[in-house]
């Protein structure tokens, strides 16, 4: 079957669409970038929030309008799907043919041949004996060829007020210890530079008697020139678990920690494990130690109950805290969780309001970091090169990373002054910057 797919959401949920191109490669299947022309639409969908859900809507609504021009397309939703919301989906959507939750990836190569065999299967995979991991070490990559994702877990079992993520993807799993080691291995030997670890909840690895720094250990003996970790909870982050990952020279000196307030009041009415006074301890300590750390973080606001001095605290911490990126969220009601029955609702125009406000206030903080590389030299990771005439830097043929940028996430470094091979590591010196991306010269 001809077959094409579209994958929305996050990096994790990138992982799963390159497991399943690799399953349905196995089973036959060829890929076309035309749905026009494909027998297999697939949707690998995104419901963290309801503005993601509704971004998946409209591209199954888009393919159901091909599929109904055609004569035997078959159209698939996969990955993450709303099961916290209502069965209705199902109903609203007839023209999908069949729905595969978070791990049913695995299933699509049955699914193929049931088809090919004139067999209907049925609307819904069950979500038992799914095998969450399948294919993973056989993936057909999206990203460049030089880095790449791995996802070494599962699910979550945190428990946050607000998060709908143990509903959507289940209760944290993690891979085994040698499938993971084993993919790097393979993605070293394949020319690949970078990897970032994912997880919803990566310091809750255990697998095979292993911990999570054991995996990185591991990981880092594989000789990957760069490792990015994503996603580690203030609640498990100390300065003995950095120093831990920082002893290897690849893993790089950034960090991502969504923070999501700073209001005790508010972080126990998210359910968080951690006050204020202890996310600024840790941090601390670890700039103390590592003064060239590059933190990232994410941050929620209009959350029910949050007041005007909630909001003006986060305000100061997010001043004095240095994020170098900042994701800024106004919070949306999942249904089903329990911050949607909390009082104390905040209309959508002050959350709106407040996320504007903080994103200036980081704006002018990331400037001001960015500010400080003027004059140094950074090692680059050369993403890719940069069409004549676009970007903030006229004249600046190649953009790539320093290793405080991750990949499609953060700003870039621009460069000039030479032809550098894509896929490869320059030094260069910065010259400038704007609110979000450096210039530099090549030496």
């Amino acid at each position: 079957m001809k077959t094409y797919v579209v994958s929305l959401g996050c990096p994790k949920n990138t992982v799963d669409t390159e497991a399943s191109l690799g399953l349905l490669s196995g089973a036959g299947c060829t890929f076309t970038d035309d749905p026009n022309t494909a027998d297999l639409l697939i949707v690998s969908a995104c419901s963290f929030l309801g503005s993601a859900w509704r971004e998946t809507l409209e591209e199954v609504e888009e393919l159901a309008r091909i599929k109904r021009e055609g004569t035997s397309k078959k159209l698939v939703l996969m990955g993450c799907l709303p099961v916290h919301r209502t069965d209705a989906w199902q109903e609203e959507l007839p023209w999908v043919d069949h729905f595969l939750p978070t791990g049913g990836h695995s299933r699509l190569p049955a699914l193929v041949e049931s088809w090919r065999r004139g067999e209907e299967p049925g609307r819904m995979s069950s979500t038992v004996g799914l095998d969450r991991f399948a294919g993973f070490g056989r993936r057909v990559r999206l990203t460049p060829k030089h880095t790449a994702y791995v996802k070494i877990a599962e699910g979550c079992n945190r428990g946050c007020s607000f998060c709908a993520i143990p509903k959507v993807r289940g209760a944290f799993s993690s891979r085994s210890f040698r499938s993971i080691v084993g993919e790097v291995e393979a993605l070293v030997e394949d020319g690949v530079k970078e990897v970032s670890l994912l997880s919803q909840d990566i310091t809750s690895y255990a697998a095979n008697g292993k911990r999570f720094p054991d995996l990185v250990d591991a990981i880092a003996g594989t000789g990957i020139e760069w490792i990015r970790i994503f996603y580690m909870n203030p609640g498990s982050l100390t300065l003995g678990l950095a120093r831990r990952l920082f002893e290897h020279p690849s893993v790089c000196r950034y960090l991502e920690v969504p923070v999501q307030h700073a209001s005790d009041r508010i972080l126990e009415r998210m359910r968080r494990s951690y006050k204020k006074s202890e996310i600024q301890r840790v941090l601390d300590e670890i700039r103390g130690e590592f003064p060239d750390v590059v933190i990232r973080s994410e941050v929620i606001v209009g959350f029910p109950g949050e007041e005007d001095l909630d909001f003006e605290e986060l305000k100061q911490f997010v001043e004095a805290a240095e994020f170098a990126s900042l994701g800024v969220f106004v919070y949306s009601p999942e249904p089903n969780t329990d911050a949607a029955g909390l009082g104390g609702t905040v209309s959508d125009s002050v959350g709106t309001q407040r996320a504007a406000e903080l994103t200036d206030v980081q704006r002018s903080v990331t400037f001001g970091l960015l500010s400080r590389e003027i004059g140094g030299r950074r090692r680059i990771l050369v993403d890719r090169r940069v069409e004549e005439g676009s970007g903030t830097y006229p004249g600046c043929g190649y953009a790539g990373r320093f290793y405080g940028q991750a990949y499609e996430i953060d700003g870039e470094v621009y460069l000039r002054g030479g032809a550098p091979e894509i896929g490869t590591f320059v030094d260069a010196r910065v010259t400038d910057t704007d609110v979000f991306d450096l210039e530099a010269v090549l030496d």
